[in-house]
């Protein structure tokens, strides 16, 4: 893990302290030990290109648990998420367009890049590739998912951190990132308002939120709701963007998916 992601983050236990390497390192841009809070003391292991923040966890949702499954991982951006895609669109929107809107939205971020619900990577990959002159950092809560991720970073010799984390709060200091993106990842988030709240804690002046989410008529609601989905509309959005203080909010819909933006002032 690269030091400048450390300086980055913050404990998720304390929320204040800085996390430091817990030893002396002899390459002073990587971090290959465990870290340690300058505020509380907590440790937190880091292997390879990831810090795991997770420590007692609550039971995860039946959707949760599957993307737990080291299968769903390996087979997630091949073939599971795209299916989900064109089921949901009828394929109007693949995953290379949606990548393309969000990257536009996101514009030029002032400071580093967060994928929020990275998944197993397919779109950090192509923000570190576009965005190759910022730090680009992965965070998710599935171990799998993470090391799937690092697999395919390594595989295109490309360059991105990644961080296990249960969200809210985000790890990461006030005003902090650049940009957060996100796809596919608030419909499997109970908590819109505190994840909202962090997303503009976290951002820089000019910084923006872009994501991708999908809608459900209200009879449908509970049954997503059963199994650990959170379908959201275009009122919900811009009302929770709005209370967090985000502004200039702009959105695309294709069928019941939502791309959108908001941004800090």
């Amino acid at each position: 893990m690269h030091r400048s992601t450390l300086e980055l983050l913050r404990c998720p236990r304390c929320r204040a302290g800085s996390l430091v390497p817990d030893q002396p390192v002899a390459e002073p841009h990587m971090i290959f030990g465990p870290a340690r809070c300058l505020g509380c003391g907590s440790r937190f292991p880091v292997h390879e290109g990831m810090i795991d923040l997770v420590a007692d966890r609550a039971k995860p949702s039946p959707l949760q648990q599957a993307m737990e499954l080291p299968w769903v991982a390996r087979s997630w951006d091949r073939t599971v998420r795209p299916a989900m895609s064109a089921l949901l669109t009828r394929g109007a929107l693949d995953r290379e367009s949606e990548y393309t809107v969000l990257h536009s939205m996101a514009g030029r971020p002032p400071g580093p890049v967060i994928d929020l619900g990275c998944g197993s990577g397919g779109i950090t990959l192509k923000l570190a590739k576009d965005f190759a002159e910022r730090s680009v950092v992965g965070v998710d809560v599935s171990r799998p998912m993470l090391e799937e991720a690092m697999a395919q970073v390594r595989e295109h010799a490309l360059v991105a951190d990644f961080v296990r984390a249960e969200l809210p709060p985000l790890p990461f200091g006030d005003h902090s990132v650049g940009a957060v993106v996100s796809s596919g990842f608030l419909h499997l988030l109970g908590d819109l308002d505190g994840l909202m709240a962090e997303v503009a804690r976290v951002l820089k002046p000019s910084g923006r939120f872009v994501a991708s989410t999908f809608d459900a008529s209200a009879p449908l609601r509970p049954l997503h709701h059963g199994a650990g989905a959170f379908p959201r509309g275009e009122a919900e959005l811009r009302a929770a963007s709005e209370k967090a203080g985000l502004v200039r909010l702009e959105r695309m819909r294709v069928g019941p998916v939502l791309v959108w933006k908001a941004e800090l002032p």
